[in-house]
């Protein structure tokens, strides 16, 4: 008799567990850079002469750790060969590798330039990183298109659907 295999669960596991280890630290990293800001003290000129550029030194430390961390996350990634998800993908700026936090880190607004903003279904929301100043574009609304091969084959069959109701109505 045979044994069974046992469900090996995920392939990589180490590998995804690591990536996801690097985005979350990369992450707080983000978040502790946000909330270093200076001190607030009765006598504001003095506060920034001792304060004002030791935080600014401190914040671009920060998100240079959190920037390392995702440039580790995607050459481990790239390494083994595993694919990111488009959710997390999103999060992240392809050129600077800054993790996209909106009014901090990015700006993103919804544009629609079809014919003055009169079809819903072209809505595209844009995402500016404030770090590089390069933009990204998603669609927000519109249902994702299916591949050619898969259109077409549709097609066929409604094609051929259509021909058989035809032809059941002209025996009639």
């Amino acid at each position: 008799m045979a044994k069974q295999k046992l469900n090996p669960g995920v392939q990589n596991k180490i590998i995804y567990t690591r990536a996801s280890y690097l985005y979350q630290a990369a992450d707080y990293l983000t978040r502790c850079a946000r909330t270093t800001q200076q001190p607030s003290d009765v006598d504001v000129s003095e506060s920034k002469h001792k304060h004002g550029t030791h935080n600014e030194k401190q914040k671009r430390c920060i998100q240079n750790l959190s920037r390392q961390a995702i440039c580790d996350m995607r050459a481990v990634s790239l390494k083994a060969q595993i694919r990111q998800g488009s959710p997390l993908k999103r999060t992240i700026c392809k050129f600077c590798d800054t993790i996209q936090v909106e009014g901090d880190t990015c700006h993103s607004t919804i544009e629609n330039s079809s014919k003055g903003g009169r079809k819903p279904w072209a809505d595209v929301l844009v995402m500016k990183c404030i770090t590089c100043g390069n933009t990204k574009r998603f669609p927000v609304s519109a249902p994702r298109q299916q591949r050619r091969t898969l259109r077409e084959a549709e097609s066929h069959e409604t094609t051929a659907e259509e021909e058989k109701l035809g032809g059941a109505l002209e025996g009639a």
